[in-house]
Order: C-alpha cells, then sequence, then structure tokens
C-alpha cells in the first residue's frame, strides 16, 4: 500500500507537469489562440498569474473550517477547469472570432486555476508521507514527466490534454489525496516562523530562475543527454537524501552550495561547459528537495489547516519563478539576456546578492525536533506506542512530571557524549516511538535513523531500545 502510493503520487504530479509543458510547447496553445482571433497579453503570463492567484485563493480557503467540509470537491473541480481547455478551444472553432477568442482564453484561464487545484491537493498528500517517500516522489516524478511528454509526442499531445486530468484524478482518489487533510495532524510547531519560511521560498525560487535562465545562453544543446541532466539531478538528490546516512535536512541545505560554487568557478574559468551544468543542476536540486522538504515539514505541523500552507507555499515559489523569468514573458525570443555581454554581468550580480541572501538562512531556523512535545499533547496523540512508565501520578501536574522525568534523562544522556540529534532521538525511543514516527517528527530518512541509532546504542553501551530504556531508568 505504500509502495503504491508513493507510486500514484509520482505518476500523478508528472501527468500534471507533463501536462503544463506540453500545454506550450507542443500543443501549440498560443497558435491556437491566434487562430481564433485572440490578440491581447501574452498567454504564458495570463496562465502563470491565473495559476498562482489560484493557489493564493485556496491557500486563503483553506483557512476556513466552512471549506473544510468540501475540500474532497476541489480536485473534481480541478479536473473539469482543466478539461475545459481541449473543450471550449474545439467549440470555438465554430464561433465567429470576437467569441472564439473568448472561449478560448476562459478555457486557458480555467485550465490554469484547475491544475493548481489538483497540484495543491497532491501537496496536502505529500505532507502525509514520511521525508523518505517524498524524496522517492521527487526524484520520480520529473522522471515519468519527461517520459510521458516523450511518448505523447506531437501526434498524441491531444490524447494528453484530455487524458493527462482524468488519469491524474483517478490516481488522487485511489492514494487517498482526495480526503488526505482528514488524516491524524502532528503537534503544531511552537512560535512558528511562516514569514521566514516565505522569504526563504521566495528567494531561493528567485534565484533558481534567474539560474535557470542561463542554461539557453550559456550551455550549448548538442547532446540528447542535456536534456535529461535535470531529471537526474532531481534522481540523484532523492537518492542522497534517502542513502547518504548523515542527511538531516541542515546538512542537506549546506551541501548545496558547494556544488553551485563550483558551477560557476567552471563557467568563468573553464572552457568546459557540461560540468558546469552538471554541478549547477546538482546544486539546485538539493536546494529544491530542501525547500519541498521544509515546506511540507511545516504543513503537517501547523496549527492551520495543511492544505493553507502548501497553496500558500506554491503560490510563493510560481510567484519568483515569474518574476525571475518576467523579461521573457514580454518577449518574443528565447533569449533573456538580448545583449549578453552587459546583461551577464548584471544578471550575475543579480544571481550572487540572492544566494548571499539565501545563505543567511542557515538551517538553525528551524528546529526538527519535538523536544518534550507539544503542550498537552501525549504520545499517543502524537502516534507514539506507549505512555508513561511507571508512578502513580498522584496529584502532580502530567505535564510537569513529564517534563521533569524528560529533563532527568537528558542529564543522564550527556553522560555519554551523545550529539544534539542522537539525543532527541534516544528521547524519542524511550517515549515508545517507532521508526516512522521519529523519521516524520525529525525529518530525516530511515538510513539517516540507522546511522544514529548504532551511535546510540555504541555510546550508551547497549544493543537495542530496551535495554538502552534499563541503562537510562
Amino acid at each position: 500500500m505504500r509502495a503504491a502510493k508513493i507510486l500514484g503520487t509520482a505518476v500523478g504530479l508528472g501527468l500534471l507537469f507533463a501536462w503544463m509543458e506540453s500545454l506550450f510547447l507542443y500543443y501549440g496553445l498560443p497558435v491556437r489562440l491566434a487562430a481564433r482571433g485572440y490578440a491581447g497579453g501574452n498567454p504564458v503570463f495570463l496562465f502563470l498569474a491565473v495559476h498562482c492567484s489560484a493557489y493564493l485563493v485556496m491557500g486563503l480557503l483553506s483557512m476556513s473550517p466552512f471549506f473544510g467540509r468540501y475540500s474532497h470537491a476541489v480536485p473534481f473541480a480541478g479536473c473539469l477547469f482543466m478539461l475545459s481547455l481541449p473543450g471550449l478551444l474545439f467549440l470555438s472553432e465554430f464561433v465567429s472570432s470576437p467569441f472564439a477568442a473568448s472561449l478560448a482564453l476562459a478555457g486557458v484561464l480555467l485550465a490554469a486555476a484547475g491544475v493548481a487545484m489538483l497540484i495543491g491537493r497532491w501537496g496536502v498528500l505529500l505532507s502525509t508521507l514520511v521525508p523518505d517517500d517524498v524524496a522517492v516522489v521527487y526524484g520520480l516524478s520529473p522522471i515519468l514527466s519527461l517520459l510521458i511528454i516523450r511518448f505523447f509526442s506531437l501526434p498524441g499531445v491531444s490524447t494528453l490534454a484530455v487524458g493527462a486530468p482524468l488519469l491524474t484524478l483517478a490516481l488522487l482518489w485511489g492514494t487517498g489525496g482526495v480526503r488526505a487533510e482528514e488524516t491524524e495532524q502532528l503537534a503544531p510547531l511552537p512560535g512558528f516562523p511562516i514569514w521566514r519560511l516565505a522569504v526563504f521560498l521566495f528567494c531561493f525560487y528567485a534565484a533558481n530562475g534567474f539560474l535557470i535562465s542561463l542554461v539557453p545562453i550559456v550551455f550549448a544543446r548538442t547532446e540528447p543527454l542535456t536534456d535529461w541532466i535535470r531529471v537526474f539531478s532531481s534522481l540523484g538528490a532523492a537518492l542522497v537524501f534517502r542513502l547518504y546516512p548523515r542527511s538531516d535536512l541542515r546538512n542537506f541545505y549546506r551541501g548545496a552550495f558547494p556544488f553551485i560554487a563550483a558551477a560557476l568557478f567552471f563557467l568563468t574559468f573553464s572552457p568546459y561547459r557540461t560540468p558546469a551544468r552538471v554541478f549547477l543542476e546538482g546544486g539546485l536540486s538539493f536546494l529544491d528537495l530542501y525547500a519541498w522538504l521544509l515546506l511540507i515539514y511545516f504543513a503537517s505541523r501547523t496549527g492551520l489547516r495543511r492544505g493553507a500552507v502548501i497553496n500558500l507555499g506554491i503560490s510563493i515559489i510560481v510567484l519568483a519563478g515569474t518574476v525571475s523569468h518576467f523579461s521573457i514573458l514580454f518577449r518574443t525570443g528565447a533569449s533573456l539576456f538580448p545583449g549578453q555581454s552587459n546583461h551577464m554581468s548584471f544578471a550575475l550580480l543579480g544571481i550572487f546578492l540572492l544566494l548571499i541572501l539565501l545563505s543567511l538562512w542557515d538551517g538553525r531556523e528551524v528546529t526538527f525536533t519535538t523536544g518534550g512535545g507539544a503542550p498537552g499533547k501525549t504520545c499517543e496523540e502524537e502516534g507514539f506506542a506507549g505512555g508513561d512508565d511507571g508512578g502513580d501520578g498522584g496529584d502532580a501536574d502530567p505535564e510537569v512530571k513529564e517534563k521533569e522525568e524528560e529533563m532527568g534523562r537528558r542529564m543522564k544522556l550527556m553522560e555519554f557524549n551523545l550529539t544534539r540529534q542522537e539525543t532527541e532521538i534516544a528521547l524519542l525511543l524511550l517515549k515508545g516511538a517507532k521508526d516512522l514516527n521519529i523519521c516524520s517528527l525529525l525529518y530525516i530518512s530511515q538510513n539517516t535513523l540507522k546511522y544514529h541509532l548504532r551511535n546510540i546504542y555504541r555510546k550508551t553501551g547497549s544493543s537495542n531500545r530496551r535495554e538502552l530504556k534499563n541503562i537510562l531508568d
């Protein structure tokens, strides 16, 4: 069931990504609009504007308890909105020019909102998965998207325009994503720094957009493999997170910047462009995965509904990407820098400034631990097995007693020279937390957890959880 949910989520998101990319590259949407008499603003800009606004509206509506009762209808509405694009384009062939342009434009705007509604629901489903599974989805969905685009080439793109919304809705229903927000909520984070998260997302994805804008200018597209560099980079980042034993989010975040620095070095001092492209895409993939894991981490632990954090976060991501490509939207050419010499200097200056601003977020802003748990939350409420270890409670406040007990265990653990992360894991073990609970609460991979468990058992002279508990108690 777990594997089916992971694969279904990856395929569902891959279908939506392929649908959006093929819309302009293969479906010929601008040409179809022009053929129906549309002579207004750039359709790419209009699509992104409505797409971003839809996330914002869905995020604000998700805060309402009234909306929550009907949130399961959102994916169905999104599917209908996406299907309205090929439907209204077809109908526009049989009406006169002014009405044909209006029908076609209405289809574009509805489709932009519909795909946002479906991606938002998939994001809510992601917030119910453990970090390992989120990383797998992140690594697989770009590859599946590219394969879908290659499979549905020019002759089959119309089939994709109709089939992708229906299939992704079926997958969302089958994986439980339609009612994903009704799943158990984890303990809220105290002092949730939502504004710092918003600044981080905007700065990173703006920097990401500026850096990616260099790709069609600096890097030659002479080899077919260049189309696969980005998707392989995403897969590589996911594999590192899953397999590297110390790939917690803080290390994962810091490890991205050497890749970007190496890319800029090769761009500046080396005639070889392929290594620069590989390092650039690799570093950005590391940060991209970090940003998504961070967003999902907060979404699963905020007092707001998951859908609010997910949709508002994605709206910031889309806005930042749109801003970074703003000049492209109003040009007919594909190049961001017409003059390349002077413009490139200003672009690189902006990139460096954005990366400096990004580096101000050092990963310590967020504590990926539970501490003593949220006030009023017991182990059972947080999904743990087990409970109080003994004592008759008496008239003492259970919360005070729990904190005193935890403080005593922390003092005892200091004798074994455990790291901060190892201490938090040991405390969760003593509370009866299972492996998946620990991975979800600390947002680490299962392989990272195994690495820390080996260190804990070695340092404490124990071989399992029971022996660790006996030593400390």
